[in-house]
């Protein structure tokens, strides 16, 4: 894999990096083979929650933002004060869980065969890091999808299809690994401890400068 930073700077930190993987050609014609089969299971099955917009097929950013500038207003009807969280993961790819992927497939519906095939692609993975001609020693992978798969994007979705129920109270709106969840009053503030809570219980980090909680409001005028 190569590692490049995600911001234009000429030195970054670590955590600043972006590790793209460089896969074999016929691992990626078998990747997208299945990938076309699992989408089929996935959409037939209702496993591919309505809330996400990115990774799929007739599904746009700019859909998403009118939903959720729809949604404000519709809040906004009865005066008042409007809550949106914006929750971005920090290195969500890199964070995916591979034992918890495993243990929740059959909760999803997956069939065993393709729950079998997905468990061997994600396990038991090495790599190396390539910079500037310059390698690493051979490592072992224990989390993460690799970037610059077809598949990994599909895993990822899957694995957390069910997020948004965790905050019943909010209306969320998912794009990638950002979140936007929208809820009217002091409810914001409860939905925000709960988001605090889902990171103690389940290990995975938000990033604390992407997170970003806004009050909508008008004044009445009665």
């Amino acid at each position: 894999m190569v590692i490049l930073a995600k911001k234009k700077n000429l030195f970054c930190t670590p955590d600043a990096t972006r590790p793209i993987s460089l896969l074999d050609c016929h691992l990626k014609v078998i990747e997208k083979l299945f990938l076309s089969r699992f989408l089929k299971v996935l959409n037939d099955r209702g496993l591919l929650p309505d809330n996400q917009f990115d990774f799929r097929a007739n599904h746009r950013l700019q859909s998403r933002v009118l939903l959720l500038i729809d949604q404000i207003y519709s809040l906004m009807v009865n005066s008042s004060p409007v809550c949106t969280v914006f929750v971005d993961f920090r290195s969500a790819f890199d964070q995916l869980w591979f034992d918890g992927y495993v243990g929740k497939r059959s909760r999803l519906g997956i069939p065993a065969t393709y729950a079998a095939w997905i468990k061997e692609w994600l396990t038991n993975r090495r790599g190396y890091i390539d910079i500037q001609g310059t390698c690493s020693r051979w490592f072992p992978i224990k989390r993460g999808g690799p970037q610059g798969s077809c598949l990994t994007p599909s895993i990822f979705t899957t694995y957390h299809s069910d997020m948004s129920d965790a905050f019943p109270m909010a209306i969320s709106f998912l794009f990638a690994d950002d979140v936007a969840a929208t809820m009217a009053g002091q409810i914001g503030i409860k939905y925000t401890d709960q988001c605090i809570d889902l990171e103690k219980k389940t290990g995975f980090v938000f990033q604390s400068s992407a997170i970003l909680l806004g009050f909508v409001g008008t004044v009445n005028q009665l």
